[in-house]
Order: structure tokens, then sequence, then C-alpha cells
């Protein structure tokens, strides 16, 4: 919306001019600021760059929400094809389609395989995962057309979309590889007071807590659903969890 009315109204994009009592001119802001919660992705690279010094976007943890562009869509389902053959090969796909499939006795493996849990032998390896999700972000990145070739690069035009503007990216995992290489910014350190100070009764959630600045074009968090073990793609998308952890970014700061 505010890169609409920006865009509708010429005389919003001229910035205001502040001064005290003087008369010195002592900041200069914009007449439009917008600050977007959970927002999805909405605009191309250039566009989001180009309105990141009037539009500041919020994003926790799993949220489904930001990451929910088509492209992330399509290689998802490559994904999910990837795994279904996979269960194909080792006779625990319920849904077959070969000619004299035996779908009870595949139900049967597939749920004796899912009752095992964590101490399973897994049906596909990390190494192996993190392998098909790099050929699905190459098929993705093919396009439809001839100026369609590109998906994170550096290129001035693609077919992916991201979240507009600056982005404040929040999270609970210290340790979260989602984060990429990315620059992190620690905003407490209250993880080494609390060796000394056991008793702390804040100490455990704010050591798991993490901000940083950066942009949605870049980070690698938004660049895949992220499913797994403790994901929280549709609770982290509620207003009590972003109440929460700006609440927690406060107290960091204070």
């Amino acid at each position: 919306m505010s890169v609409l009315i920006r865009g509708r109204y010429p005389t919003l994009t001229k910035p205001i001019s502040e001064s005290d009592s003087n008369g010195n001119i002592t900041t200069s802001s914009e007449r439009v600021q917008a600050y977007a919660y959970a927002s999805p992705p909405t605009l191309d690279r250039s566009s989001s760059l180009a309105c990141s010094h009037y539009v500041t976007s919020i994003v926790f943890n799993s949220d489904i929400i930001p990451r929910s562009s088509l492209t992330n869509l399509d290689i998802f389902l490559t994904m999910l094809e990837a795994v279904r053959g996979r269960l194909e090969e080792v006779g625990m796909n319920p849904g077959s389609s070969k000619p004299k499939a035996n779908v009870v006795a595949s139900t049967v493996a597939l749920f004796c395989k899912l009752s095992e849990g964590t101490e399973g032998e897994l049906i596909i390896e990390p190494d192996e995962l993190q392998r098909l999700w790099k050929d699905a972000v190459e098929e993705a990145s093919i396009g439809d057309g001839e100026e369609d070739t590109c998906y994170w690069d550096d290129a001035e035009f693609g077919h992916h979309l991201f979240v507009p503007g600056k982005l404040l990216m929040m999270s609970e995992d210290w340790s979260s590889p989602q984060l990429g290489s990315a620059q992190q910014q620690e905003m407490s350190t209250e993880e080494e007071d609390s060796k000394e100070e056991p008793d702390h009764q804040q100490s455990k959630s704010i050591a798991s807590f993490n901000a940083m600045w950066t942009n949605g074009t870049t980070i690698p968090a938004l660049k895949r659903f992220d499913i797994g073990s403790g994901s929280g793609m549709a609770t982290d998308h509620l207003t009590t969890s972003y109440e929460r952890a700006l609440a927690l970014l406060l107290e960091h700061s204070a």
C-alpha cells in the first residue's frame, strides 16, 4: 500500500524537514513510513530494495507467509516429488500408480517406518536432501522466458518475489542454519551473564533470542519453507508470537 500511494501521489515522496526553535534543520523524514509485520513476498528484487528507506518488514522465526512465494512453492513441490520417488523405490508409497502395486502392503510398510520415530534409519540422508534442494533451485532458476532466468543472483530482474524494504529478522534459535552467512547482531550479553547468575529468570529465553537487520533479497532463511522438527510455520505467524518476540527485543535493547 505504501508503494502504491507514493506512486500515485508524487508529493508524498518529498521528505519532511523539521527545524528546531532556532530555525536550524535537525531531521529529514519520509512522509510515508510503513511497517509490515509478516509480509508476504510482494515485490521484485529492485522494487524491494528501492523502498527500503521507508518500508520496514518484520519476520519472526519460521513464519510461512513471508516464505510463500510461487518460486518457493515450486521448489517445495519438486522436493515432495523426490520424496515420493524414494518412497516408491522402497515400497512405501500408498499412492503408487504402478500396475499390480500392493497398496495395503505399501501403507503398512509406511506406517511401520513412521513408528520407528527418531530412532529409525532415514530414507533420505541430510546431505542428499540438501543436494535435492540445490537441484530444485537450479530447476526453478531456468524460468519461463528469455529474461526470466535468475532466482537470487545479482541480476536486476527475476521471477522471484521478496518481502519489501529493510528487514528485521527475529529468531529464537542461535544456532539456526537458516540464518546462513548473513551478519548476526546479538542484542544482549545475557547469555554470558547467566553463567554467573544461574537464578536469573529470563536467562533461558534471552539466550535463545536473536535479531538482525538485513533485506529480504539476500537472507537464506526466506529462500525455503522451514519444515522440520520443532518448526512453527503456522504458530510463528500468530499475532501473539510477534508480540512476544518484539517484547523480548525491547527487553534486550533496554
